[in-house]
């Protein structure tokens, strides 16, 4: 590690409210790169030289000033990192009386510089997590492989087994650590380690081989072992619920996608992944894509924003008329479509008249010409029409709704 001027000083300046005592940090060169006397910075100074040239202590008393250039009375010690020298601290003044003060300012000094160093290596290891989440899941393209593998061979990820991917929308708790974080430095940077250290302590992490913050969503990737992936992923999205739960104004929803056994699937598990996310609610706010409901809704939804879309672009227009500013009948189809299409268990759910739904039906059936209480096709086309049209608004198949 190099001692660069910044460091330098800062250390110089920790130093000083302790010893009070003049304090001077030179670099590998024997330059003086912090110091509480600016006339001194950058000049070279003969007893630093000889510290890094000797590896020992050099003691200068007045009597000596003279035989060391651009040095004043003082003790100088070397800086020592991983058994290298990396530098020398010195404190002004008689070598006798300053000599513990000095070797205290080194033991310091040597434990800023640790300090630094590991910060460095950690937001060095972020940011090449950062970078291999971004190649692996928007960017993954065959030009791209080849920094794929090296990336993710420098963080010791094995990218033949097969991952889950989960993202969890963390905005709100995001935003209330920017407004306790103000102050220089990068807030975002703060807040999204915060987040994912509050992510490493709860259920569901500890799994996880790569976790990041992107754009206000944290991503994670859990490898997934076996033949049939679906009882794992279904078992961490429920550890990620916990985990979630615990989070300060329990606002944090997620989704989990289907398994990815390539490389080239990973974008595909993140889209099913935003798409649980989208669906996510207070009922649930994690949701995995195996779950019988979200995967024939993906499966609807997939084939509606392709070409099959095609076939029901008059049908959007009309569901999207019926239901604008009519929110029992939206509410009414979803009810009808989560209790299987059974009538009484219908009207139950939304605490309604039989009668009461068989009109509101006959509206949906007037405006359309479907019947989705008899024609399970009618039902499924209108459920397509209800994803296309708010992803967020139907529950999934099954799930009563009150």
């Amino acid at each position: 590690m190099l001692m660069n001027d910044e460091l330098a000083q800062k250390i110089v300046d920790t130093a000083q409210c302790l010893v009070h005592r003049n304090v001077n940090v030179m670099n590998r060169d024997g330059v003086i790169v912090g110091t509480a006397q600016p006339e001194r910075y950058g000049s070279r100074h003969k007893g630093a030289q000889d510290v890094l040239e000797t590896g020992s202590e050099v003691d200068i008393y007045p009597r000596e000033v003279g035989l060391y250039p651009g040095a004043l009375p003082g003790v100088n010690l070397p800086l020592v990192l991983d058994g290298q020298i990396i530098g020398v601290v010195g404190v002004t003044g008689q070598p006798d009386e300053v000599r513990g003060t000095a070797r205290l300012v080194k033991a310091i000094t040597e434990l800023i510089i640790e300090r630094e160093l590991l910060q460095q290596e950690a937001s060095s290891r972020l940011r090449l997590k950062e970078q291999l989440a971004e190649l692996l899941l928007w960017q993954n393209e065959p030009g791209t492989q080849g920094r794929i593998r090296r990336a993710a061979k420098a963080l010791g990820l094995d990218l033949g087994v097969s991952r889950a991917v989960a993202v969890a929308d963390v905005s709100g708790p995001a935003a209330a650590l920017r407004v306790r974080q103000p102050g220089g430095g990068s807030v975002l940077d703060r807040a999204a380690e915060t987040l994912l250290r509050r992510f490493g302590d709860g259920p569901g992490s500890a799994e996880c081989d790569l976790a990041v913050v992107l754009q206000d969503r944290l991503v994670a990737l859990r490898p997934v072992d076996g033949e049939d992936p679906r009882p794992l992923v279904r078992e961490w999205a429920e550890q990620l619920a916990e985990n979630f739960a615990a989070w300060p104004g329990g606002a944090v929803r997620c989704g989990v996608g289907a398994t990815a056994r390539a490389v080239g699937e990973y974008p595909d598990s993140l889209r099913q992944a935003e798409f649980c996310l989208r669906l996510a609610g207070n009922g649930a706010r994690v949701r995995s894509v195996y779950a019988p409901g979200l995967a024939v809704g993906y499966l609807l939804a997939e084939a509606a924003s392709g070409p099959g879309g095609m076939l029901l672009r008059n049908l959007f227009p009309e569901v999207e008329a019926l239901l604008e500013g009519q929110e029992r009948l939206a509410e009414t189809l979803e009810a009808l479509l989560a209790n299987n299409l059974e009538m009484e268990a219908t009207a139950h759910a939304l605490g309604i008249h039989r009668n009461t739904l068989a009109y509101r039906l006959g509206r949906i059936q007037a405006a359309t010409g479907l019947d989705p209480a008899r024609q399970l096709d009618h039902a499924v086309l209108l459920r397509v029409a209800l994803l296309v049209r708010s992803p967020g608004a139907l529950p999934p198949a099954g799930v009563r709704t009150a």
